[in-house]
């Protein structure tokens, strides 16, 4: 049996795309493909055990998404569980403050490490981020107002706004490992 962890773009943000994880549950329970689902919070983390490969059960989630929820272009990352650990480990940064670590998961392409390598202005010992296999993970504040944002994420912001992603904070991505590895 394989089980991927998803994590879902754009859901139950901003009033936009509200689906109950539930109601999501209980759809993706109908997909023959998917044997045991479990949510965790209402921000589009699922935990999907099959026996299908990853794009089979990306395509599942993704149709369940549009036909029954009406999400338009739907987009989420993926991973199996050794993909998932590799993430976690990856991490560079201080973990005494998990709160201030995101990760930021690719939906689409990725960054490309020689354009990252090119734009790495605005870091500092507060703020500042990596690219590694792929995934970005960001040390520092996320939000609050603009004037607030540190230089770093600004410039982070800057190099992903046209590639689709989504975002977890390091609490919330260990929680989700916790839970898959019940």
């Amino acid at each position: 049996m394989n089980k991927y962890l998803i994590f879902l773009r754009s859901i139950n943000i901003a009033s936009q795309n509200l689906i109950k994880m539930k109601e999501l549950k209980e759809e993706l329970s109908k997909v023959k493909s998917i044997k045991k689902i479990e949510t965790y919070i209402q921000t589009g983390n699922l935990i999907i055990e099959s026996l299908e490969s990853k794009i089979v059960i990306k395509n599942d989630v993704i149709n369940i998404l549009s036909e029954k929820f009406s999400v338009k272009d739907p987009k989420l990352a993926i991973y199996n569980i050794e993909e998932y650990k590799d993430i976690i480990s990856s991490n560079p940064f201080d973990l005494s403050i998990p709160k201030s670590v995101f990760v930021f998961f690719p939906t689409g392409e990725s960054l490309d490490q020689c354009e990252y390598e090119k734009e790495k202005s605005g870091m500092t010992e507060k703020s500042k981020w990596e690219l590694i296999n792929g995934i970005i993970y960001y040390f520092g504040k996320q939000c609050g107002p603009s004037s607030e944002l540190t230089s770093g994420f600004k410039s982070l912001n800057k190099k992903i706004k046209n590639l689709p992603h989504t975002a977890r904070n390091f609490n919330t991505v260990r929680k989700i490992l916790e839970l898959a590895n019940k």
